[in-house]
């Protein structure tokens, strides 16, 4: 149940996923990164400084090619003090600030320019030892020579700004490499003769208390307390051994006595003690080759009482699946038998190809407090960017685990070289004293240092309860919120318990629960905050109820802002079932007697069509009740499912697979228990397409499916249409122009004819033959009957023809035998162009157009085919056609006029007319019969002859009537002026009274 009260300090939250990250619990997301300058190699050398009274922790890092005087020393190096609780500046140590000194006789006894001073850096929370560089770049004089020596400069931090450091120089010849405080109060040093040839390595052990007292400035200190082991035989003289050395303090560690020696793993060294050779795997890369021992950790990673030894081999080769030689390199574990004995090695090889797996290993501590101590083994060039990588093995009994449970990437560059993330760290110090140890991780190479965190890891335990388990769908004893309808309901109970080191009192989670994930639920508004079961369509399997909770970590975190995290070995999700009770009988067992039948809308369909096809379907079950029944259609590959268009009830669809390409198999919910006697009746609507050639029908099965445990399918039925051919093909043709008047004025012939309007007009005639489909038709032929000749004359002389699309011809008569131009030159005299002699013949078609329509009304055009002329035939073999695609026949001639100005063909029209005829001959389906279609077409052209009539007017003689006519108007008006006939008298009125008016102006008297 989503809702109900929350356990105490526990904040539920539902509808919140969260997902488990591949990281643990060192915090890569916030580590504290420390930057020194720039090319000094910052991050060198790294360790952790932790007082025992936890008063001072600090993070020591070294920078041997650091500057830091204006003396004449150049990169004397440094190492510097870092706060751990934030990246501020780091403070550098001061060590050793004189220049080169100078015995009494004046000769320089030391060279510290380039010395690498804080190549390696150590502490054991009281005292900081460092080192001079391993190249002997410093020297003592003895006698008439220089031989190289290294500085060892030992300090108590509480006292290192008041006190001026010890510095160390060994025995002639001697380097010291390592130091670390046991139990006993001894300083262990790892030491190498280099005088050549006979370079071998030692191990010194000094108190550190007689170093600090007894030390007397002078170039050489003897010590009296004094524990070395015998060098290595002269067979390995020049073979790096003790190049990495790893000391590991025991609570079992004995002071040392008088007879000068010392208890490891209680196994006694004397000053006679040889040492221990381990070689790793096969001994073809027990090498230098390898780097065999080039870092070495010691940890007990099986939670034995033992001491375990990993060494590293970081040019280690591996073949890999192409046979070739890779270098990966390699981890050789060494789980301790007791004393120095071990076991046959667990070998950790790496995955990427020069990133030198294997440079470094730290022992962590227990990181995840799990009971084991875990490892880290850097690859500082691995990556996508070749930064570096630094993977984190857990503890377990059988050893460490082979696949790291955490990998952190190196996120620095640098422009003058690798960053080198890894290629020194130290681990197994709780610096922020949380309980659980912490990583600093030096990047040389990009002049950091990164410390590394770990997180507290919390483990949850989750409990999920249903009540009851077994739900009677008759004892409806919840109630529906919106409708007060009475339900059947189950309750959920979840408990969630937390601990861990280190964890806060108070912790917070989100819940989410989701029920039964991978059912379908009916679309029926169901509301989950009661469980109803008219919800699911399925009442044959459990329901399932899965919670997930995740932690809050912001509000979890401490006042540094570190956050916990939750263990993954424990699962983050906890799934219950509950059953449901059926009425199925005695036995409470479901058997269902499902049938089905089908019928096809059509008995056939066309291939190439695209065909809508509906299937009737009638579902029935006639035995007990069947759970969530569905109807699985499996149609063939060309048919799509398109939808349901009619059903009885209320259907839904959904496919077996999301892919387009499997989109045609629907699955169709029935309904949740088909009922004996009453049939689910419906009609699925389906697309079929694309059929092959080869096919001869399509075939729909069909199969009711349910969820019960026995009887739980129906006989599959099964629907064949059968497939049919049919191409309905269509020819058609036409003629430009569609008919030429003659004759053609000022048109002239030519002996022999040069170009194509010497013959004539030219005359296009144009076959298309076009598939309508619905199916192709793989061969047909076209032949067409041209008339060429007329009365010992030429008729339509064909000069060329052109296809279009799968169509080739060819012809029993050559064409253009006279081999004219189809491009006529252009006018080099007086002479009408071909193209205006055409013009002017059809501009007299117009005035003479009721002519032709009386004369063809008349019918007298005579009709020039194959009947009454000489024809040539054009074959053509048509190709593959499919639906909707053409093939067309371009054929271009010369109407030949000279044929028609002799006297028995003048005065007379005619149609010219050809003939195209196909017939299908093939079609790409052999397993059924099909009809094979053909047709033909005629195409004419009207050849009209108009008899010529009376010249017109010219212009000039019109306008010349014209004027003379008006010359002699005007001539008579001038006459008639003179005569007088415009003055003349008008004649008398009746009216009295206006004659007695007019008298005195005729008499041309005027009254004042």
């Amino acid at each position: 149940m989503a809702g109900g009260p929350s356990p105490p300090g526990l904040l539920v939250l539902l509808c919140v996923l969260w997902h488990r990250g591949g990281a643990f619990n060192l915090d890569a997301d916030q580590p504290l990164v420390y930057s020194g300058p720039p090319g000094s190699y910052f991050g060198f050398s790294v360790d952790f400084f932790k007082a025992p009274d936890n008063r001072n922790s600090d993070v020591l890092i070294g920078a041997p090619r650091a500057n830091t005087s204006a003396g004449a020393v150049l990169e004397r190096g440094a190492v510097y003090s870092c706060p751990w609780r934030s990246s501020a500046a780091c403070r550098q140590l001061q060590f050793d600030q004189e220049d080169d000194r100078v015995s009494s006789e004046g000769v320089q006894m030391e060279f510290k320019s380039k010395q690498w001073f804080g190549a390696s850096v150590r502490s054991d929370g009281e005292h900081i030892l460092v080192r001079k560089n391993t190249e002997p770049l410093s020297s003592l004089h003895v006698g008439t020579e220089q031989e190289p020596t290294s500085s060892t400069f030992l300090t108590s931090f509480l006292e290192e700004m008041n006190h001026k450091p010890k510095a160390l120089m060994e025995e002639h010849g001697l380097k010291v490499f390592l130091f670390s405080k046991t139990s006993s109060n001894q300083a262990v040093f790892k030491l190498q003769i280099i005088s050549n040839p006979d370079s071998f390595s030692q191990l010194i052990s000094d108190d550190v208390s007689e170093i600090l007292n007894r030390f007397d400035q002078k170039y050489i200190t003897p010590y009296g307390k004094t524990l070395t082991t015998k060098s290595a035989a002269a067979q390995y003289d020049d073979s790096y051994l003790g190049e990495h050395t790893h000391t590991h303090t025991h609570s079992h560690t004995h002071t040392h006595t008088a007879k000068r020696s010392f208890n490891v793993r209680r196994r006694r060294w004397t000053e006679d003690a040889s040492p221990l050779l381990i070689c790793g795997g096969d001994s073809v890369f027990c090498s230098m080759a390898a780097y065999f021992g080039h870092s070495v950790a010691a940890s007990d990673v099986n939670n034995d009482g033992l001491m375990d030894l990993l060494v590293g081999a970081p040019l280690f080769m591996d073949r890999g699946s192409d046979g070739k030689l890779r270098e990966v390199g390699q981890v050789s574990v060494y789980l301790s038998r007791g004393g120095f004995s071990f076991h046959s090695p667990q070998l950790l090889t790496g995955t990427e190809v020069y990133a030198r797996y294997g440079s470094s290993i730290a022992a962590l501590g227990d990181v995840d407090m799990d009971g084991f101590n875990d490892v880290a083994i850097s690859a500082p060039y691995g990556g996508p960017d070749h930064h570096g990588l630094i993977y984190i093995h857990n503890g377990r009994p059988q050893g460490p685990d082979s696949t790291p449970s955490q990998v952190l990437q190196g996120k620095w560059a640098s422009s003058y070289m690798p960053a080198s993330f890894g290629y020194s760290m130290t681990g197994d110090t709780d610096i922020d004293q949380n309980g659980y140890p912490d990583l600093i991780v030096g990047v040389f190479g990009a002049d950091k240092a990164v410390l590394y965190r770990a997180r507290p890891v919390i483990t949850v335990n989750a409990t999920l309860d249903i009540t009851p388990q077994i739900i009677n769908p008759d004892e409806k004893t919840c109630k529906l919120q919106d409708s007060n309808t009475d339900v059947s309901c189950f309750k959920v109970k979840y408990c969630l318990k937390a601990s861990g080191r280190g964890a806060p009192s108070t912790l917070s989670f989100q819940v989410d629960l989701t029920l039964d994930r991978l059912k379908q639920k009916e679309d029926l508004g169901c509301s989950m905050d009661i469980l109803n079961l008219s919800c699911f369509r399925d009442k044959i399997t459990p329901i399932s109820v899965a919670m997930e909770y995740s932690l809050d970590l912001q509000l979890a975190a401490d006042q540094t802002g570190l956050q916990p995290i939750v263990d993954m070995s424990t699962p983050s999700n906890v799934t219950k079932q509950a059953h449901i009770l059926l009425d199925c009988g005695d036995d409470n067992i479901c058997k269902p007697d499902l049938r089905l039948s089908v019928k096809s809308d059509r008995e056939q369909i066309y291939i190439g069509d695209d065909n809508a096809l509906t299937l009737e379907v009638s579902a029935e079950n006639q035995g007990e009740g069947a759970y969530e029944a569905e109807l699985h259609v499996y149609p063939p590959q060309q048919a799509d499912f398109t939808g349901v268009v009619r059903s009885q009830v209320r259907l839904s669809a959904r496919y077996s697979s999301s892919t387009e390409a499997q989109k045609h198999n629907p699955h169709v919910s029935l309904l949740n228990r088909p009922s004996a006697g009453c049939p689910v009746l419906a009609e699925l609507r389906f697309s079929v397409h694309q059929l092959s050639e080869e096919d001869t029908s399509v075939s729909f099965d069909l199969q009711i499916v349910s969820s019960n445990q026995f009887d739980n399918t129906s006989p599959r039925v099964s629907s064949v249409t059968k497939l049919a051919v049919l191409a309905k093909v269509s020819i058609r043709g036409s003629s430009s122009p569609g008919q030429v008047l003659l004759p053609i004025a000022n048109w002239k012939p030519r002996e022999p004819p040069v170009v194509g309007d010497d013959i004539g007009p030219q005359i296009v005639h144009v076959y298309e033959l076009l598939n309508n489909g619905p199916s192709t038709f793989s061969k047909a032929a076209l032949e067409v009957e041209w008339p060429y000749q007329y009365r010992n004359g030429s008729l339509l002389y064909i000069t060329s023809y052109e296809t279009e699309g799968p169509i080739n011809c060819t012809t029993d008569v050559e064409i253009n035998a006279l081999n004219v131009s189809v491009r006529p030159p252009p006018p080099n005299n007086g002479s009408i162009p071909p193209r205006e002699r055409e013009t002017e013949g059809r501009n007299r078609n117009h005035v003479r157009k009721r002519d032709l329509e009386t004369r063809d009304s008349l019918g007298d055009l005579y009709t020039l085919d194959c009947t009454t002329a000489e024809c040539l035939r054009l074959k053509c073999q048509v190709g593959r056609l499919e639906r909707r695609k053409n093939a067309i026949l371009f054929i271009y001639s010369r109407l030949a006029v000279n044929n028609f100005l002799r006297a028995e063909n003048q005065n007379r029209s005619y149609v010219v007319r050809s003939t195209a005829s196909f017939s299908v001959i093939e079609m790409p389906y052999k397993n059924m019969a099909s009809e094979l279609p053909s047709n033909s077409t005629t195409v004419s052209v009207s050849v009209i002859w108009v008899v010529d009539s009376a010249q017109p007017v010219p212009g000039w003689v019109v306008a010349l009537a014209v004027l003379a006519g008006l010359l002699l108007l005007a001539l008579l008006i001038f006459i008639m002026y003179k005569l007088g006939f415009f003055k003349r008298v008008r004649p008398p009125q009746e009216d009295c009274t206006e004659k007695e008016q007019l008298q005195p102006e005729e008499n041309g008297n005027t009254d004042a």
